[in-house]
């Protein structure tokens, strides 16, 4: 970088000549000197016509002042996106509903226990249900049993047969093996008819609290049911059910309300109080998903997954992504989730997921990447007027190591634009030589560098570099800071770096340490100091955000400067060329030094 930018920069010293002047023969070797397609421009620009009239180039002034025009129509876009997208955000957070409560829409009117006969094989058994015994063979009745308070049966003839405690199934092999003990060949078939009646307390955070009376089958469902549902301030998630003043069983509803998993470890019994525990921390998730709604948190946190799961899980088309808005302390963190990550995220109190909804094919999506300092780097879709403070927060925002003065921001249209400008100043300065009347004074000045010159701003790249503020707590306090973004843009964050890069006509180039406190003079004498063709009334001093300043006054000068060195500053020595006749130096001197300056600052955060 440092030979090709070394030349480069050289090109500032020549302007563009608003006259014309009358055509003179260019000497044979001049044009020998130079490279083939530059000399090919030379011939081609000789043979035309002498009258053609030369426009006067302004380019990159109305260039800037267009893009300052479009960027304040933009910032007026993007402020009313913002309204609209915050107003519907705020619909619909608005219209989203808590799940679970819609589950209890029915209310027990009374007391009076349900008593519906449940012939489930896994009901337990216990004291006050009653049991048919069928005998069939040697003795041919149908016996009524109740469980008594021992938890037993009593059969005429054959020892107690304790069943409490045991599943339907289970207490009916019981009774026929102690049966077909007793009495030989004979079968018993046994049946429930009855069930008893339980007592069960309903406390904590429910709509109804109190003492309910229900049938032996009756479930955690029924009597949070029977209790008016859970309240508003009600953990769907914590369910306790205690038994003798020890906790047997804590139920999580979600299992049973999304899963459909009836199946509880413990059931009811006289005496059991349910506890239902105060709601734990919740998230939001909408868009696109199944059952957009607020869900409940069972822990302080838990997989973004896990959550997307009870939402029903993402709807085709979504766009790879998902986005976390996060409170922190009294500022908003937006992180972008990649579907292939969900697993490893975590989700908090208070997060606000949202899922992009599919997007039909006729509207196409447009995506901008971010690299380096940030949590999450990579390609994100972003909405028309999406602005960069946006961007960098749904990455995650900036790691410790962030330098985000340095930050890089790439455009496209700006590298085209920055292309066309070149190649108007190339065309310019080919005519102005080739018709100028002091053309064999030019391509003798210079030190024979011309055609050096000519070739490198020929094959220049441009960079597209856009200067933005990258500071988030300055956009926070003036908005017009914010920049807004572009199809294709890229954004780099560069890690922090303690280096002054100090390039050009100097004896030793290269990166010296930081120091405070030291002026470009101290670290241009740390590189050896100037070269033999090193121009040291035009050094460039380049921050790494971009900004620039060509240093005309000398070295006296650096000690009243008015801008500071940094970390990641360039300081750059051009080469001294001798003085060009006809060749006004203002004209040109601030579109090429702009553009190579953004080149410079460009390369040097993305390369380093």
């Amino acid at each position: 970088m440092k030979i090709k930018y070394s030349v480069y920069l050289v090109f500032i010293s020549f302007v563009l000549s608003p006259v014309l002047f009358a055509q003179e023969q260019l000497n044979e070797d001049f044009l020998k000197s130079l490279p083939e397609d530059v000399r090919n421009d030379f011939i081609r620009e000789m043979g035309e016509q002498n009258e053609v009239k030369d426009e006067i180039y302004n380019a990159p002034k109305t260039s800037i002042d267009t893009l300052e025009s479009n960027l304040q129509k933009i910032q007026f876009q993007l402020a009313e996106i913002e309204r609209n997208i915050q107003s519907q955000s705020n619909k619909d957070e608005i219209n989203l509903k808590r799940f679970g409560p819609d589950f209890f829409n029915s209310f027990q009117s009374t007391f009076m226990p349900v008593n519906e006969p449940n012939f489930s094989s896994e009901y337990i058994v216990d004291a006050g249900d009653t049991l048919k015994v069928q005998l069939v063979g040697q003795r041919n009745e149908a016996l009524s049993l109740v469980v008594q308070k021992d938890g037993s049966i009593n059969i005429p003839e054959v020892a107690a047969i304790y069943v409490a405690g045991l599943p339907l199934k289970e207490a009916s092999e019981i009774i026929q093996a102690t049966l077909a003990d007793a009495f030989i060949g004979i079968k018993a078939y046994t049946t429930l008819t009855n069930m008893r009646n339980i007592s069960v307390l309903v406390i904590g955070n429910v709509n109804n609290p109190g003492v309910y009376t229900y049938n032996g089958g009756t479930s955690v469902l029924s009597v949070l049911n029977g209790a008016s549902g859970i309240a508003e301030n009600g953990s769907f998630r914590s369910i306790q059910i205690k038994r003798k003043n020890k906790v047997i069983d804590t139920v999580d509803l979600y299992d049973v309300l999304i899963n459909g998993n009836l199946k509880f470890q413990h059931g009811l019994r006289s005496g059991d109080a349910v506890i239902i525990g105060p709601k734990g921390g919740e998230v939001s998730i909408s868009g696109g998903v199944t059952n957009p709604g607020i869900y409940e948190l069972k822990s302080s946190e838990e997989p973004l997954a896990t959550m997307l799961a009870f939402a029903g899980g993402m709807i085709p088309g979504n766009q790879g992504e998902v986005l976390v808005e996060r409170k922190v302390n009294a500022d908003k963190q937006f992180i972008t989730i990649p579907i292939s990550k969900i697993n490893e995220f975590n989700v908090v109190y208070g997060d606000d997921i949202k899922i992009p909804s599919y997007a039909s094919s006729s509207n196409p999506m447009h995506s901008v990447e971010i690299t380096g300092e940030v949590l999450f780097p990579g390609k994100y879709t972003i909405t028309d007027g999406e602005s960069l403070s946006s961007i960098i927060r749904r990455a995650g925002g900036y790691t410790r190591n962030a330098f985000e003065f340095g930050g890089v921001l790439i455009r496209q249209s700006a590298k085209e634009i920055e292309k066309e400008i070149n190649e108007r100043i190339y065309q310019d300065m080919i005519k102005f030589i080739a018709t100028s009347a002091n053309a064999k004074e030019i391509v003798s000045g210079g030190g024979g560098t011309l055609p050096l010159i000519l070739s490198e701003f020929k094959n220049v790249k441009p960079i597209g570099r856009v200067t933005a503020d990258f500071d988030l707590a300055n956009i926070n306090k003036k908005e017009d800071l914010d920049t807004a973004l572009q199809h294709g843009d890229k954004i780099h964050i560069p890690p922090y770096s303690q280096e002054i890069y100090v390039l050009g006509e100097v004896l030793t180039p290269g990166a010296r340490l930081y120091q405070p406190g030291t002026d470009a003079e101290d670290y241009i004498k740390k590189s050896g100091g100037l070269g033999l063709y090193g121009d040291k009334k035009r050094v460039v001093i380049i921050s790494p955000n971009g900004d620039s300043f060509l240093w005309s006054g000398g070295f006296a000068s650096f000690t009243n400067q008015e801008f500071d060195i940094i970390p990641g500053t360039i300081i750059y020595v051009p080469r001294e060329i001798g003085k060009i006749d006809g060749l006004n130096y203002a004209s040109a001197i601030a579109p090429i030094f702009s553009s190579l300056a953004l080149s410079l600052a460009s390369l040097n955060s993305i390369n380093n």
